[in-house]
């Protein structure tokens, strides 16, 4: 493929702003692969980073989106076991390879890290380059849908192996949009003995309810904690923050059960301060634990969505041109009324 030519892309320029922009189609060099784009999903992190919440590792202009469906268009030199055609997921965190995180297999840790759709450019355009290393291959029938959620499933793969979790256990997730349903449907798969989740917003809530929630319930017009312990009078083993929400974790921290663990998974505007008492959490011995990006489980992801235990396409509910992403990252919020994952297609 020529140098010369030429794609359509998004480019984040600054707070507030995305211009649609012609755009060289990059080159693989040693080690990479040139990736054409079928599909990538809007996150909230987007939404974030468009609003400038989060800055730390973003260096615009950079086309964004890192929750990408690809297929190899080329391969360069010293690629081996990749080949073109093949449907493939991408790893968007890219460590210095030196550090003492990325020595011990975790690369979400590097303070170094190169990001694909935050650094270097995304998935909102029609082709990107990645390191080899980073794309996992996937099987057609998994679909646009299943690759768009590969890499924020391998996050929440990454969560789960910090629980811990152990059988009988309960939990309360919090918030019940595409990472919330991604972790009940991974909890419903797992020896969990009560889910619980709560949900603004009544078409997120029905969703819930489908993919795996024993109880869903309104946090701002049900009595969140007589509900809880009606069924867990010690309180829940598992809370898992997937709203970004400090007000949404101050009001469930308190239904922590003995021993409890709160995870803390969505990404809360860096200003927001979440309200605790540090003798209730010693009288419990409970843990507050967190968890950030894939640290190299996005091939346990893939082989997850393979199995048709994740209703992707339940979580993938609209797609839009290219020439719609500024709204639809600046409207990530108000989309929740009716949506729950939006897709861009950067070939429609």
């Amino acid at each position: 493929m020529s140098a010369t030519q030429t794609m359509q892309g998004g480019v984040f320029t600054q707070v507030g702003r995305i211009e649609s922009r012609d755009l060289p189609i990059p080159q693989p060099q040693r080690g990479e692969v040139l990736l054409k784009v079928a599909g990538c999903g809007v996150c909230g992190t987007d939404h974030h980073i468009f609003d400038g919440e989060l800055t730390r590792g973003v260096a615009p202009p950079v086309v964004l989106g890192h929750e990408i469906a690809t297929r190899i268009e080329a391969v360069g030199p010293d690629v081996d076991g990749l080949t073109p055609g093949q449907f493939c997921a991408v790893d968007p965190v890219i460590g210095c390879g030196v550090c003492p995180a990325c020595r011990s297999a975790q690369p979400n840790l590097c303070n170094n890290t190169t990001t694909i759709g935050y650094k270097l450019n995304g998935g909102f355009a029609q082709f990107l380059t990645a390191p080899a290393r980073n794309v996992v291959p996937l099987d057609e029938s998994v679909g646009i849908a299943g690759a768009v959620l590969c890499e924020t499933l391998a996050c929440v793969l990454n969560g789960y192996d910090r629980l811990e979790f152990a059988a009988s256990s309960s939990a309360l997730i919090l918030g019940a949009g595409t990472v919330g349903l991604l972790w009940a449907q991974v909890l419903a798969n797992s020896p969990c003995r009560k889910l619980i989740q709560t949900e603004p917003v009544d078409y997120r809530r029905d969703k819930a309810a489908q993919l795996g929630a024993d109880l869903v319930l309104d946090p701002d017009a049900d009595a969140l904690s007589a509900r809880v312990r009606r069924d867990l009078p010690d309180g829940v083993d598992f809370i898992i923050d997937a709203t970004g929400s400090a007000d949404a974790i101050t009001q469930a921290l308190p239904l922590l059960a003995p021993a409890g663990t709160l995870m803390i998974f969505g990404v809360c505007p860096a200003h927001e301060r979440v309200q605790l008492s540090p003798y209730d959490l010693y009288e419990k011995e409970a843990k507050i634990i967190a968890s950030k990006m894939p640290p190299n489980t996005l091939e346990r992801s893939a082989r997850l969505i393979e199995s048709g235990r994740i209703a992707c396409d339940q979580i993938v509910t609209a797609t839009r041109p290219l020439g719609a992403l500024a709204d639809a990252v600046a409207g990530f919020v108000d989309n929740r009324q009716s949506q729950i994952k939006v897709a861009i297609d950067p070939w429609a």
